[in-house]
């Protein structure tokens, strides 16, 4: 085999070998030092990925060289073989060109921290194109140079990566969660004026949907677990958007709340409904978009979801109603059709989903590091209010504590359920955590993965503070 064919095969391994590590990435999150997680790592061993591409085009070089060289002894070429070359040379063009698009993308990932579900679909195309170019371009190589033999050396690198890229990536019917990866929140965000102070970890976790290769990985580690696809409700590029939205207005939530308890902010109030989706055969469909905020009805004032549920149960169904909004800070007022719920006939409804609006008060900048693994969601609120308050408060709040916690977190500072409860307990007790502080009622689903750990159910951030300043270490 030639070596510019070698780097084809040494590219594919990394890719295969890389693939693994990438589904395996949570093992290693046990290596902490000073402060610096494993996830803090992976922001430049991302970089990595760029091994396959760098070698391919490194392959796709020197097979053009190879080729030219060639041209050049054997001097005035038939028409048959020239042919044969120019299909060769654009072939490798081809591996080269593909190989630079992906190493241009990895870049800008990696620089840019972005961890993109569009990118990583385009990467898996451009892979599959560029290793089927490759053993199209060593089969082409064996034929051309073994006559009447037949290509077994590219033949076999062909079946063996397809296995192995099938057993890795063929779709199933399933979705995945398994353990994940710890945060130290106090990298993560950071307030103005504020000292880091004790330790305080968030809690990953990954829910993607399932391959053949994740059954293997069930059988050799603990805490996976698998649910139907359809389970999502939705698609995954859509499931990305909200986990990306989730993980923002969790930031955002965390940060008033905690400027409230350390008594330098007001922290949040409701100021209407705000619309999150409008049903397109609804009579809202065309009139009402998401984003609008409802702030009155019939000229009563809404503050709420639960003010809007109110004022439209006094509304017949069928009956007109008038509206009060803000679009992108207009007021606008408009007048809408109802139709009857389908689930409570007396129930007039507009065709649309809702929540509260909230104003927050944030009077001191907050900054975040972006994480190349970090994908968002909102079950880091609790814990981001917590760190807050630990670098806003003098001495701090964890008296000595390695603290993990997990939950969303609402207006009024309530700590809220989340999921792969099971798999976040598994991994904060394998960071060696104190003590992990949960939403009430999902400690028993929380002790299935961690036996040992101090696991502490609680139902506000006050509760969490309370429990801190009463124990020292």
């Amino acid at each position: 085999m030639a070596g510019w064919q070698r780097l084809y095969g040494y590219g594919m391994a990394a890719v295969i070998v890389l693939c693994i590590a990438g589904e395996l990435i949570w093992v290693p999150d046990v290596l902490h030092w000073k402060g610096i997680y494993w996830l803090d790592m992976l922001n430049w061993l991302v970089f990595l990925l760029l091994l396959p591409p760098v070698l391919w085009a490194a392959g796709a070089v020197q097979g053009l060289r190879w080729e030219l060289e060639k041209e050049k002894a054997l001097g005035e070429l038939a028409h048959r073989e020239r042919k044969r070359l120019t299909v060769s040379v654009i072939r490798k063009g081809a591996i080269l060109a593909f190989s630079l698009i992906c190493i241009v993308i990895l870049l800008y990932m990696g620089i840019r921290r972005e961890l993109s579900f569009m990118f990583l679909l385009v990467l898996a195309g451009l892979t599959i194109l560029i290793w089927l170019a490759a053993i199209w371009d060593i089969i082409m190589f064996e034929i051309r140079n073994r006559e009447k033999q037949f290509p077994w050396r590219g033949t076999t690198l062909f079946i063996l990566s397809a296995a192995m890229l099938s057993m890795l990536f063929w779709p199933t019917s399933s979705l995945v969660t398994y353990p994940g990866l710890t945060i130290n929140m106090n990298r993560y965000v950071h307030v103005e004026g504020g000292q880091p102070k004790g330790e305080i970890m968030g809690l990953l976790v990954f829910d993607r949907p399932a391959f053949p290769a994740d059954y293997l990985y069930a059988r050799l580690f603990p805490a996976y677990q698998f649910r139907p696809l359809e389970s999502l409700g939705m698609s995954i590029g859509e499931y990305e958007s909200l986990v990306r939205d989730l993980k923002t207005e969790a930031d955002q939530l965390g940060s008033a709340i905690a400027f409230r308890e350390a008594g330098i902010g007001k922290g949040i109030a409701k100021n209407g409904a705000k619309v999150l989706l409008v049903d397109t055969s609804g009579p809202a469909s065309g009139q009402l978009h998401p984003g609008d905020v409802i702030t009155r009805v019939n000229d009563s004032p809404v503050t709420s979801m639960d003010g809007l549920k109110e004022q439209m149960s006094k509304v017949l169904p069928g009956a007109t109603v008038r509206i009060e909004l803000l679009r992108k800070g207009e007021k606008l007022i408009l007048e809408l059709d109802t139709i009857r719920n389908p689930n409570d006939k007396q129930q007039a409804i507009m065709g649309i989903q809702a929540m509260d609006s909230l104003s927050l008060d944030l009077p001191l900048p907050v900054t975040f590091t972006s994480y190349f693994a970090h994908e968002g969601g909102p079950s880091h609120g609790a814990g981001l209010a917590l760190t807050l308050l630990d670098q806003l408060t003098p001495g701090g709040i964890t008296n000595g504590h390695r603290v993990a916690v997990t939950g969303t977190i609402d207006a009024g500072g309530g700590v809220g359920r989340i999921g792969g409860i099971e798999q976040k307990a598994f991994t904060a007790q394998r960071a060696g955590a104190d003590v992990f502080f949960v939403p009430a009622g999902q400690e028993d689903d929380a002790r299935k993965g961690a036996k040992r750990l101090n696991i502490v159910p609680v139902r506000t951030l006050d509760e969490i503070i309370g429990w801190l300043r009463k124990r020292t270490v």
